[in-house]
């Protein structure tokens, strides 16, 4: 799988090279004022989305009683996709962004968690890539019993985390890809009507671990972050997947 996704990141280095993609040094703003460029990416593109920077727009992820995410930043899993011990089935099909999310179940029994279409993760840093999810994805989460690391002040052990592995899709052609080293917030779900049409094609459609078709999803997802939206070969490659 680690493979296919460095096969990947060197055909879309590649590819932007030849297209004349611009480097992440491009913040999309006027040197004369540091405020959004008119002509740039950043003022009217969708935020977050391509060349832009700021934040995405979208509504929370809304998690069942009693299931909570872990305060701090999300860290990168490893470049296999994984986020070590305690980690539960991955969120997801995607190479380029992959994140361990934490949560605590503190209910006392399992409790399943969906993971809608459009769910983002944003870099902290200038350099990596935000991700998206694509398909929607449950995942049970069993309790998680007491025990140390759940609080750093000295007070009472809260509940040990579970990691969840997730692993998206860029919607940042010109950043890195996420490493153990990079660092996320979750971000919002995302209602873009480019990326809809992505979810509707996809639906009841699993691609996880299918390096190629995964490569094929990921050239149609930066048709919608990049250029006008899918294109018709794009529509015929997914329903083909």
């Amino acid at each position: 799988m680690a493979k296919a996704r460095w096969t990947w990141l060197a055909v879309a280095a590649l590819a932007g090279v030849a297209g004349g993609v611009a480097g992440c040094e491009d913040d999309g703003k006027d040197p004369d004022n540091n405020e959004p460029d008119a002509g740039s990416p950043s003022a009217g593109a969708e935020p977050g989305f391509g060349k832009d920077r700021r934040q995405p727009k979208g509504t929370p992820l809304t998690l069942p009683a009693g299931v909570q995410i872990v305060s701090g930043p999300i860290s990168g899993a490893d470049d296999d996709g994984n986020c070590g011990e305690g980690q539960l089935e991955p969120v997801g099909s995607g190479f380029m962004v992959r994140a361990c999310l934490e949560v605590t179940n503190t209910t006392g029994g399992p409790v399943t968690v969906k993971f809608p279409p459009g769910l983002v993760i944003v870099s902290q840093g200038e350099g990596h890539q935000n991700g998206i999810l694509v398909e929607e994805t449950s995942v049970p989460v069993p309790p998680t019993p007491p025990g140390p690391g759940g609080n750093v002040d000295g007070g009472s052990p809260g509940p040990v985390p579970v990691k969840i592995p997730l692993h998206l899709y860029c919607i940042n052609m010109d950043l890195s890809p996420s490493d153990p080293d990079a660092r996320y917030t979750l971000g919002p779900v995302t209602d873009h009507p480019g990326m809809r049409e992505v979810y509707t094609l996809m639906r009841n459609k699993d691609i996880a671990g299918d390096g190629e078709r995964v490569e094929i999803l990921q050239k149609a997802i930066y048709s919608v972050t990049e250029d006008d939206g899918l294109t018709e070969d794009d529509r015929d490659a997914i329903r083909d997947l």
